[in-house]
């Protein structure tokens, strides 16, 4: 073994254990953990054995391991930035939908001589029914 495979596989297994960590502790779903725990097994492998790498890049008609490996990433970060657009917008939609009802509920709670509006009570708490904000 190389030097850069003692030093990158135990890397890829503490990597490995913290994910496995997030995974019970509930701060990364199920799903995503796996992914996660696939391409750091995905990458172990290839460290400690790149011919590995090199006869799958040859199988798909791909000159070189390095090129495939390439190729995957730019693919996989594409996929990656499409999916955070994604989330993006969603979230700039709920938040949309959440300053929405705060201004129709104020409007409201002023019309028929309710409480203060939000400038004057300094914070988004109030008798009004609605979603918490947190």
């Amino acid at each position: 073994m190389t030097l850069f495979q003692w030093i990158v596989i135990p890397l890829l297994l503490l990597v490995m254990i913290a994910t496995g960590v997030a995974v019970t502790r509930s701060l990364l779903a199920r799903g995503w953990g796996l992914a996660w725990m696939m391409l750091w097994a995905a990458a172990s492998i290839a460290v400690a054995f790149p011919t590995v790498l090199g006869f799958l890049a040859n199988a798909l008609g791909i000159g070189r391991g390095t090129d495939l490996l390439l190729y995957a990433s730019i693919l996989v970060m594409f996929v990656g930035f499409f999916l955070m657009y994604l989330r993006y917008r969603r979230v700039t939609e709920q938040l949309t939908a959440i300053i929405r009802h705060i201004a129709i509920s104020e409007a409201l709670s002023e019309r028929e001589g309710g409480s203060a509006s939000l400038s004057e009570k300094g914070s988004f708490e109030s008798e009004r029914p609605g979603p918490a904000i947190r």
